[in-house]
């Protein structure tokens, strides 16, 4: 006898919903609005087909539905407590009761699941694949991170340096396509190659002295084109030290012109600057093909056929002996190096420095600049009197920079013609470096005419001067409205008219948008007085300058003293006005906390002040130094008395150097941190920097493991490892202006 076959258990009555035949099992808890649903859809006699299809798929994503047994014996499901979310088409309801959900039995990509019986366009939220959000990001904030990751390589202060950034980048291309996309426009526009080449590479592998990155380089960009495209800034390592014959430089150099043959958009190639001989280069050949070049710096040297012959400045100098200055150059040379600017029209920047012996021709020179159209900042350099002259200068085309840096050919009165022109209207930075300009109505009218000019450079060893028998009746005498920064270096402290009169300008505002004021030569201290107070001038390396030259072999430095943290102490105590330091046993030689081994003698500082050989460190200590005395003299005094009208304490507040209303900082930093000079000069450009003179090179290993086993480390070493290489830093030709 077959036995009974098992009757389907009713719904229970607290499920809400009309019983339809189904088991138990197969029937799921209703919200609120699928119970309304459900009601209405009953009496209108429609079901939806498209809800039961969901509600069947949905089911058997999650599997079978836990069942519980109530005090009946009648087993239900767990109740859900859905929660409704806003939506566009419809509420949506993100149950939090459910068990989790198997992974594999989750929702494929691009799945949406419907509420089963519920109400149409209610929709389960979609659970997003892993990496599906990163391949939505766009590309810009993509080069975002490569660019914070590449300045954490090669910023200064950095223990990374170029290579170190490079091989990560080419790490993290090889992790997808989507950062391939954007690491080769990183790690392509901006090349810097530095530093000797592996030992490995050079002779084991490539059997070469040199070269072997540039060769590497050369077959990447020549077999994939679009990555050619990328180039914009190359830097290719200095001159070899293994290149020691004339035929070996020829031969780095045409492997360098090689490699810019393959870059049809280079604009840059900083930290390289060969000297030009006035013979055929196939380096220079290629440089000159590049229409998109935005810069270029011209290193001339002597030409063989050059003969010297003496000159004379001017016919009435009798006082002034005739140097030997180069003689012209050949006709076919100045053809040829004229035709080297036929394809620049993009370049903005042009650099002109003459090495001893060498020289370019005047008439040259104008048409040159002629034949530039987007020429914005110029640099004349080391040129002889009859190279570049006042004719020159007033052919030069509408500029925003311009610097002439030991041009004896220029005079004041072609510089107050030159301001006069309306080519000059554009220009917005000047800088005069021994020149000289004596005449100081020559100046005055450089500010007055010069209509866009805000930052200006002067820096000679004679002062300028009034003619004779002119006088000044009223102030500002110097005057510039646009005028925001300004370099004033005369080193020659004997004549003190020049200073004297462009502090009374600025006092009597003469220049109202001045903001920045860098004065090394400010020997008495006027300048500063016009600025912001400042507490601090000096940096931290200054005192400590020199040291060795003070302090005898067998001492040792002296302790500094420390403030002690007495009531009052920092305006002055109530029986002494100044602070109360604690102070430990000095040697003989130290004098005061302030004035010791640290700071040179009067007698030095008069020395210095005479021959005008004084560094920007030695500046700043000099500020500071006013700054201190003034703090010993106290300014006004502060008296409590309490409500008995009885003494308390008494306050001693220092004075300070400078004008609290003025809106003028009073600058000593370098164009460059760490120089001593103030203006940055062509010898920085063209020593190498680091690469050639390296302190403290980066061989990988700050990016090792040490907490591997022994064997680890020999792996991470293989792996980080390069050879040593010093931490490259860019001079911008942006400094110079």
């Amino acid at each position: 006898m077959e036995s009974p076959r098992p009757r389907p258990i009713a719904r229970p009555g607290s499920a809400g919903s009309i019983s339809s035949g189904r088991f138990s099992y197969e029937s799921r808890a209703k919200s609120p609005l699928s119970i309304i649903s459900s009601v209405d859809s009953f009496e209108t006699g429609r079901t939806s087909l498209e809800s039961q299809a969901s509600s069947n798929s949905s089911l058997a994503r999650r599997g079978p539905t836990p069942v519980y047994a109530h005090g009946n014996g009648a087993p239900n499901r767990a109740p859900m407590a859905p929660m409704p979310m806003s939506s566009k088409n419809g509420p949506k309801f993100e149950s939090t009761s459910l068990p989790p959900t198997p992974s594999r039995l989750g929702p494929q990509k691009g799945a949406v699941s419907k509420t089963g019986g519920g109400l149409a366009g209610v929709r389960y939220l979609r659970t997003l694949t892993p990496g599906e959000g990163f391949k939505k990001l766009p590309k810009e904030i993509l080069l975002v991170i490569l660019q914070e990751l590449r300045r954490s390589h090669v910023e200064a202060g950095s223990l990374s340096c170029a290579t170190c950034w490079m091989r990560d980048c080419c790490n993290l291309a090889l992790s997808c396509k989507k950062w391939w996309r954007a690491t080769r426009n990183i790690l392509y526009e901006d090349i810097q190659l530095i530093g000797c080449d592996s030992i490995m590479h050079t002779k084991k592998k490539f059997k070469m002295k040199y070269g072997t990155r540039l060769t590497l380089l050369r077959r990447t960009i020549r077999e994939q084109p679009d990555l050619a495209d990328c180039v914009k800034t190359l830097k290719v390592p200095s001159m070899p030290e293994a290149a020691k014959t004339k035929k070996e430089r020829e031969d780095y150099l045409d492997l360098v012109a090689s490699v810019i043959m393959s870059c049809p958009n280079l604009e840059r190639l900083p930290g390289f600057y060969p000297a030009y001989t006035h013979e055929f280069s196939r380096f220079v050949h290629a440089i000159s093909t590049r229409t998109k070049l935005l810069e270029q710096v011209w290193v001339i040297d002597p030409s063989p056929f050059q003969r010297q012959h003496r000159y004379t400045l001017s016919e009435d100098s009798r006082n002034l002996y005739p140097t030997l200055i180069p003689g012209l150059l050949l006709p076919e040379q100045c053809v040829e190096f004229l035709d080297y600017h036929s394809n620049w029209d993009n370049l903005q920047t042009l650099f002109l420095h003459c090495n001893p012996g060498g020289t370019l021709d005047s008439a040259l020179l104008m048409d040159i600049f002629a034949s530039l159209p987007s020429l914005q900042h110029l640099n004349v350099s080391s040129f002889p009197a009859p190279a570049f002259t006042d004719d020159t200068l007033l052919s030069l085309p509408p500029l925003k920079s311009l610097r002439l840096d030991s041009v004896p050919g220029i005079s004041a009165s072609g510089l107050s013609t030159y301001a006069s022109l309306p080519t000059s209207n554009t220009l917005a930075s000047l800088t005069l470096i021994s020149i000289p300009v004596l005449s100081l109505p020559a100046l005055a009218r450089l500010f007055s005419r010069l209509a866009s000019l805000t930052a200006f450079t002067i820096s000679q060893a004679p002062a300028p001067s009034l003619p004779m028998g002119e006088e000044i009746f009223m102030h500002p005498y110097l005057a510039s409205s646009t005028l925001q920064s300004l370099h004033w270096e005369i080193t020659n402290p004997l004549s003190e008219q020049a200073t004297d009169i462009l502090s009374k300008s600025i006092q009597f505002n003469g220049f109202p948008s001045l903001k920045t004021l860098r004065t090394p030569a400010d020997y008495t201290g006027s300048f500063q007085a016009l600025c912001k107070p400042r507490d601090k001038i000096e940096l931290p390396g200054d005192r400590y300058r020199n040291i060795h030259q003070h302090l005898p072999s067998s001492q040792s430095l002296p302790n500094l003293p420390s403030p002690s943290p007495t009531k009052g102490s920092f305006f002055g105590s109530a029986n002494n006005s100044q602070a109360s330091f604690s102070m430990p046993p000095s040697p003989a030689y130290v004098t005061s906390p302030t004035k010791s081994v640290f700071s040179f003698n009067e007698k030095e500082e008069e020395a210095l002040s005479s021959s005008g050989g004084r560094s920007l460190a030695q500046a700043r200590r000099q500020a500071q130094s006013r700054i201190e005395g003034a703090d010993k003299h106290p300014q006004f005094h502060i008296i409590v008395w309490d409500d008995d009208n009885q003494f308390v304490e008494r306050f001693a507040v220092g004075s300070f150097v400078g004008q609290v209303q003025s809106k003028i900082w009073y600058s000593l930093k370098p164009d460059i941190e760490g120089m001593d000079e103030a203006i940055v000069r062509m010898n920085t450009l063209l020593d190498g920097g680091e690469e050639v003179a390296m302190r403290d090179g980066c061989t990988g290993n700050w990016n090792l493991d040490v907490d591997k086993s022994a064997k680890g480390r020999n792996m991470g070493k293989e792996k980080w490892w390069h050879t040593e290489r010093g931490r490259w830093k860019e001079v911008g030709l942006e400094k110079f202006f």
